[in-house]
């Protein structure tokens, strides 16, 4: 594990600090939980859809723009 500084306002410091506290972890545990989730989310924004999981999805189904417009507005 690498160790590094970070500087807070105070406002700031007081938040993490009691939000680790009330979660009955450490500030750095709290930081670094907090950063890991970010993480993940950025990459899942960043990964390309696979379409190919929906092929096939409308196969046999009426999609007509005459036939949806007779289902939506019904």
């Amino acid at each position: 594990m690498h160790r590094t500084q970070l500087y807070f306002d105070e406002a700031l410091y007081k938040e993490i600090k009691q939000t680790a506290s009330s979660m009955g972890i450490t500030m750095s545990a709290y930081i670094r939980n907090v950063l890991k989730k970010e993480l993940n989310a950025q990459k899942e924004k960043s990964q390309p859809i696979n379409f190919s999981e929906f092929a096939g999805m409308w196969k046999g189904k009426e999609i007509t723009k005459k036939d949806l417009r007779n289902k939506a507005w019904k």
